[in-house]
């Protein structure tokens, strides 16, 4: 383990190389009215049920356009497990402080839209604008709805949940304390971290059907929660400069008892760190295996405490990895995509420019490809199941 210094003039990896990339935007068509937004998400949901088990026989079947997304070359978007929406934050991106916690001052800069994907087409439908403005964009999301922060000074930050289908915006915790990086897992529980406005270290709440329950040692900063199937949570904890990614039981009756905890940074770790790391790689809280940006090794590494090898580096330089099947990732570099099993110093080439992978749960379109263009992010769609 090393010393880690981060300045927040030197964004993370992702980061840098996104906001260089890019073309000229290009133009697109205009939308679908909005009388047709929810026929069209009906429509899409109906037609991916019957094709589930649809197979593909030529090359431009695997990898076609699945729509265009306006982007403010900083926030990635978020998308439904399912690839059928998408969420975009617009607008000035607020400080470092604000998005990793820090700072709860109020944000005005922000808007988010939802966009409803046609994977199939690439039709443009006529996206839904969020009314409230100053709303910070999480990473989590289910087919139903995904979720947002709004710091509110004094009066606390709070977690709200907005449906796909209508842009309707559900308060989940609006209380007076500081509530951040909420997370969800398949069955509907939701976790995140919290603190009081004048105490300077969060702690993890969980809330499930059974109610609610806190997670603390009463020392560490626990940020940026993430579930791993339905019963695990990963969690990076700072204490003493110090930053580990931390995996929690949440079946034990005391998730702490159960805490496996990998390294990362010896010193002078930050909350801004630990959030560059967490949210500039989106990984699916279905699949049971997580990869993230290790800023010592400067390339992606998957975690796996039950394995006898715990740690396995991809690519070398790699800056996103997205699982797929058979224990492969879709791995992106600056300058190329491949599909490398882990524990291999290589993989297939399957692009030869950047593109940051997502997954998907369909089996049409298990992944999607984000292509910086300019103040746009092309997407394109790819199935690897054939």
């Amino acid at each position: 383990m090393q010393q880690f210094n981060f300045s927040p003039l030197i964004p993370i990896a992702l980061l840098c190389v996104l906001q260089a990339c890019g073309s000229n935007s290009k133009t697109t068509e205009p939308g679908l009215s909005e009388a047709n937004r929810i026929a069209a998400i009906t429509t899409l949901n109906q037609a991916i049920k019957p094709a589930l088990d649809a197979t593909t026989t030529t090359s431009t079947d695997i990898d076609w356009v699945a729509g265009v997304l306006p982007w403010d070359r900083f926030t990635l978007p978020v998308f439904s497990p399912n690839g059928l929406h998408a969420a975009v934050q617009l607008g000035s991106t607020p400080s470092m402080r604000c998005l990793s916690g820090s700072d709860n001052s109020k944000v005005e800069s922000t808007t988010i839209e939802l966009h409803i994907l046609d994977p199939m087409r690439g039709r443009r439908i006529s996206p839904l604008y969020i009314g409230r403005e100053g709303l910070i964009l999480s990473r989590a999301a289910d087919n139903r709805a995904v979720l947002v922060e709004s710091p509110n000074g004094d009066q606390g930050r709070w977690i709200g949940r907005i449906d796909w289908a209508t842009g309707s915006l559900t308060w989940l915790v609006d209380d007076e304390y500081i509530n951040a990086f909420p997370t969800l897992n398949g069955v509907g529980d939701l976790a995140w971290s919290r603190r009081m406005n004048t105490e300077n270290r969060f702690h993890l709440v969980l809330k499930t059907i059974r109610g609610q329950r806190i997670i603390d040692d009463e020392e560490s900063d626990w940020i940026l929660p993430k579930f791993l199937g339905n019963d695990r949570l990963r969690v990076f904890r700072i204490l003493d400069g110090e930053l580990h990614l931390v995996e929690l039981d949440l079946r034990a009756r005391d998730p702490l008892l159960t805490a496996i905890s990998l390294p990362i940074v010896e010193k002078g770790a930050t909350r801004a760190l630990a959030w560059q790391i967490a949210t500039t790689n989106q990984t699916p809280f279905w699949h049971e295996t997580h990869a993230f940006y290790h800023p010592i090794l400067h390339r992606m590494v998957i975690w796996q405490p039950s394995k006898s090898v715990e740690m396995i580096p991809l690519v070398a330089g790699s800056i996103a990895a997205a699982p797929a099947i058979d224990n492969t990732w879709l791995v992106a570099t600056e300058n190329r995509i491949v599909r490398q099993k882990a524990g291999d110093d290589d993989g297939i080439h399957i692009r030869n420019n950047l593109a940051i992978p997502v997954t998907t749960t369909s089996n049409q379109w298990t992944h999607f490809l984000l292509i910086p263009e300019g103040n746009r992010l092309q997407i394109r769609a790819i199935n690897l199941d054939n």
